[in-house]
């Protein structure tokens, strides 16, 4: 059986696009519907790493938004299926919206890339241990 930091990225991001624990797969990684749990309930693995952990999200938020939702109403408007009026609105509208409706997924997401980009940091690691600093 291969050691939490042996797991293939792909598995790790897999396993947070679920929601679920990187290293354990065995519990959600939101205590409600917009938080983390501080650690997984299961194997102990830091989920809300320090203040402001979570802004990586945002990014990845917006940029979903963008790509989703900007992005096809710009190229409406620039066909003139909308008028530029109508875009705007509805691009804004957009902006708002579709971040709240994509939190989790981007949230959790972001967590699968911390843990795929430093695999090591999945390994389960001795009270005290140095080089801990959850």
């Amino acid at each position: 059986m291969p050691t939490p930091e042996d797991l293939p990225r792909k598995i790790i991001l897999r396993r947070s696009l679920r929601h679920h624990c990187p290293r354990c797969d065995r519990s959600s990684v939101f205590r409600s519907t917009f938080r983390l749990h501080e650690r997984c309930p299961h194997c102990g693995l830091p989920l809300e790493l320090e203040d402001g952990w979570s802004y990586g999200a945002v990014p990845l938020n917006y940029t979903l938004a963008c790509v989703v939702w900007v992005l096809p109403v710009a190229l409406l408007a620039l066909f003139g299926v909308l008028s530029v009026n109508t875009a705007v609105i509805t691009a804004l509208c957009g902006v708002l919206v579709v971040p709240v409706l994509t939190f989790r997924f981007t949230k959790a997401l972001w967590v699968g890339i911390y843990y795929a980009a430093v695999p090591g940091e999945l390994r389960v690691r001795e009270e005290g241990e140095k080089g801990d600093v959850h």
